[in-house]
């Protein structure tokens, strides 16, 4: 008899079995629609889904929860679509000669894909897509997809990312009114564990000591190799490490380190916290995990950078103020917004420098914060947003994980280098959710150093751009094997100084 689920794509039955989640049917059928960012541990409370009841009412339930048995019906959420900022950092291209048709420059990261459709001829860019990586059914962070390739899911995350940039590229295709038979070329800029789950190669040695990957990429597959629906080449960014991939050559890239005499610091800030440093032919990086808190997962109201998220908040005229992703009412925050509240609440002196929410009672909570502040169900303190969103004390801890990783490893960059904040001349920040971030709220919670507030800039997807530049220019695939040749990684996990300066970088300046 089975179970009943409405996905988008309609009704769809599968067998029951009573030892088996209804996350896990999802995953054996490569249902994608449901997010768990925690992996399916029952942390997060994102995969909530409605089941029928008898009553005919509908009741919510989560998807890594609930066992389904014969005859009951249940109904998946409708996905988000991302807000996508297609500025990003500009980039000269000179494409090969004689190139003709389309190539699409790809983007993949942990949380997010974005995809351009690229006139080979000119570099012209003829349109735009993205959305949250379909593989967050399997957790948030690369550790989760890693632990999941380890437990026999590894054909599911591949067919899953092959199948979404297939199917993405369809819609740039029918976005740019170009025929599919027009694209010839694919270049992707990822992180190594996502270049591994494209390609199929197992990726259990980026999850233990010393984290060596299969490959470091830099080479070109056929893309029936990779089942991506047209004919032609794909070419994979380089790495330099396990957890130095080619998303950060393309930053690198795209952003010039490798051609300036400035000293520059490049932070890509997300789920893994990438961290470049220098100038010319000496540079030097660190991966640090902060966590999926600035992609607003594992947050109590925390979503992705879509329709209805608070992306920027604000204290103007004795009162919050929120700015909503496409206006209305808010339904979450993501990572910008949870930025800008925190360090709003660190103004007020709602949050103190160890990261402690005030709470209703005690004899030094401003007056301004009193009407915002209440109780949860735990008898935690809450700020409150708006009337359906709020940050809590366990959202401020987890963002402080991620700043403090993230804070720790740029001085760690810095000491490595030699020389002091000071003497850094450019801070670019960069990724999709770098293209949220208000610089001023960064400097006030520490994620960046304060006195880089300004020569800081906001470059956006420049990931996205290094890959552009790898679609159309051999040159630029020159530039990126050098790149990769004259990056020093430096790995953290394990390392005194950085530990001394994460538990340092903790806590926020008074």
């Amino acid at each position: 008899m089975g179970i009943t689920v409405w996905t988008k794509d309609g009704r769809k039955e599968y067998a029951a079995a009573a030892d088996k989640t209804l996350l896990a049917l999802l995953w054996e059928n490569r249902q994608g629609q449901v997010h768990a960012p925690c992996g399916g541990k029952g942390l997060c409370k994102k995969c909530t889904v409605m089941r029928a009841a008898a009553d005919g009412t509908k009741e919510p339930v989560l998807a890594c929860q609930v066992y389904p048995k014969d005859g009951e019906e249940y109904f998946l959420p409708k996905e988000e679509e991302l807000s996508v900022k297609t500025e990003g950092q500009s980039v000269q291209l000179c494409p090969d000669a004689g190139l003709t048709g389309y190539g699409v420059a790809c983007d993949i990261g942990t949380t997010t894909v974005v995809c351009h459709l690229i006139r080979l001829s000119d570099a012209a860019c003829a349109a735009t897509v993205g959305e949250g990586n379909a593989q967050g059914t399997y957790g948030a962070d690369v550790i989760s997809r890693i632990q999941a390739a380890a437990e026999g899911h590894l054909p599911a995350l591949t067919e899953t990312v092959q199948g979404q940039l297939a199917r993405l590229t369809g819609k740039l295709c029918e976005k740019a009114g170009v025929d599919r038979s027009e694209v010839r070329r694919m270049a992707i800029a990822a992180n190594t564990t996502m270049c591994h789950l494209l390609a199929g190669l197992d990726p259990q040695g980026l999850g233990v000591s010393p984290f060596t990957p299969v490959s470091r990429f830099g080479d070109c597959y056929e893309a029936a190799q990779l089942n991506l629906g047209f004919d032609g080449e794909v070419y994979v960014l380089p790495a330099v490490s396990g957890y130095v991939g080619g998303d950060i050559t393309g930053d690198v890239l795209a952003a010039g380190l490798d051609e300036t005499n400035e000293v520059t610091l490049l932070i890509d800030v997300g789920t893994n916290g990438e961290m470049a440093l220098g100038c010319g032919n000496r540079l030097v990086c660190c991966s640090t995990a902060a966590g999926p808190a600035f992609e607003g997962a594992q947050i109590d109201c925390g979503m992705t950078a879509a329709p209805g998220a608070v992306s920027a908040v604000e204290w103007r005229d004795g009162r919050v103020v929120c700015q909503v992703i496409g206006g209305g009412e808010a339904s979450g925050i993501c990572g910008s917004g949870l930025i800008d509240a925190v360090a709003m609440l660190l103004d007020l002196g709602a949050v103190d420098e160890t990261g402690r929410m005030l709470e209703v009672g005690e004899d030094d909570i401003p007056a301004a914060c009193l009407p915002y502040l209440s109780l949860d169900e735990e008898e935690s303190p809450i700020f409150q947003l708006t009337e359906r969103v709020f940050i809590s004390q366990s959202d401020v801890r987890k963002l402080q994980l991620g700043k403090g990783a993230i804070a720790a490893g740029t001085k760690v960059l810095l000491d490595t280098y030699g020389i002091g904040a000071g003497q850094v001349k450019r801070l670019l920040l960069a990724g999709g959710f770098g293209s949220f971030i208000r610089v001023s709220s960064a400097a006030r919670i520490g994620l960046i150093p304060a006195e880089l507030s300004a020569s800081a800039s906001v470059v956006g997807n420049a990931a996205a751009a290094g890959a552009a530049a790898a679609l159309v220019s051999g040159a630029a695939r020159e530039r990126l094997r050098r790149i990769q040749g004259n990056m020093d990684y430096y790995e953290l996990s394990g390392l005194g100084a950085f530990n001394d300066a994460y538990m340092e970088a903790m806590m926020f300046d008074a």
